[in-house]
């Protein structure tokens, strides 16, 4: 099945897979906790202990963050985009590699930045661009940095269309055959844009443009 902008449905399945495997350990860290809390209120229950509003309160948080992961992770599917106008601008992209990122590397002390130009066009394919960053992004290890590694997600308007430059301190070692880099590149050239990285010794960029919008069909 083609995508927005007539992208191969293929390349986004690709990148889909490569993006949950990153956050697989996200994932079963919360549903870990969701069931440990369970068990809990299970043994207090069959023990006939009354549990305090403060196991309410636990349950509660518990759930809500089971649901916010939930809700940043389905953000990328396009059924659930297809009728929010909202998610489908260049800046609800920018945050959602921000907060899907945030899920994946919680605890490791990478801070996040993002700047979005107000004049920025909605990208062709909200969920093709999201992946695409993720793919480049998610293979980084921000523990190399010793819990001082910085991310800053710029995104602006490019002539007729749209770019997304990404920028991690310190530069990162990712090996040229690197499988999720690949990925994004396939889905960059399926989706039209164009991929540019650039390394120094302080940081590395990668930008990747894509042309004018199309009209949805």
């Amino acid at each position: 099945m083609g995508h927005a902008g007539g992208v191969d449905g293929r390349e986004h399945d690709r990148a889909r897979r490569a993006v949950f495997g990153w956050l697989g350990g996200a994932i079963l860290h919360e549903t870990n906790n969701v069931l440990t809390v369970m068990a809990g209120v299970r043994q207090l229950a069959r023990a006939g202990v009354p549990m305090s509003d403060r196991i309410g309160t636990m349950i509660d948080q518990q759930l809500a963050k089971m649901e916010t992961l939930v809700g940043w992770i389905r953000r990328l599917a396009p059924e659930d985009a297809a009728g929010d106008a909202a998610a489908r601008t260049a800046g609800a992209v920018a945050e959602t590699v921000e907060r899907v990122t945030e899920l994946a590397w919680r605890g490791r002390g990478v801070r996040f930045e993002r700047q979005v130009d107000p004049g920025a066009p909605p990208p062709a394919d909200p969920e093709a661009a999201a992946l695409v960053l993720l793919c480049l992004l998610l293979p980084v290890d921000p523990v190399r940095s010793g819990g001082n590694g910085a991310v800053r997600l710029v995104v602006e308007k490019q002539g007729d269309g749209l770019a997304f430059e990404l920028r991690v301190a310190p530069a990162p070692v990712i090996r040229a055959d690197d499988p999720d880099h690949a990925r994004a590149r396939a889905l960059i050239a399926a989706a039209g844009g164009v991929l540019v990285a650039a390394e120094a010794a302080a940081e590395s960029r990668w930008r990747v443009e894509f042309g004018a919008v199309r009209p949805h069909l």
